[in-house]
């Protein structure tokens, strides 16, 4: 089966809620996601860097999903919003030194 925009974006997804573990992920902060990484699922990624690097990413998405629990679960939230998102995106992006990791969306 072909790799797609939508089901990589699914898989990145899954591995956020991998590394969250059992908090909830609010329907804001799982858009917030989408708003960082849907458009750079470019047509060359898919054809010709998804399959070798995908596990790559996917560590470091897990990486986001876990420091925005962290994050959530130290200021008393019962789930995760779009700012520990944004602000565990941007930590994990920076150090991560992946030509992968696209540039950082406007600020929420």
């Amino acid at each position: 089966m072909a790799y797609t925009q939508e089901g990589i974006m699914a898989q990145i997804w899954v591995a956020f809620g991998q590394g969250t573990g059992a908090i909830r992920v609010s329907q804001e902060a799982a858009l917030e996601l989408r708003r960082w990484y849907f458009d750079a699922i470019t047509q060359q990624i898919i054809d010709q860097q998804w399959e070798s690097q995908a596990l790559q990413v996917l560590d470091r998405i897990r990486a986001i999903g876990s420091l925005a629990a962290l994050k959530a679960t130290g200021s008393g939230a019962t789930a995760i919003g779009p700012q520990e998102v944004y602000d565990s995106a941007s930590t994990v992006q920076d150090t991560s030194d992946t030509q992968l990791c696209p540039p950082k969306p406007p600020v929420l």
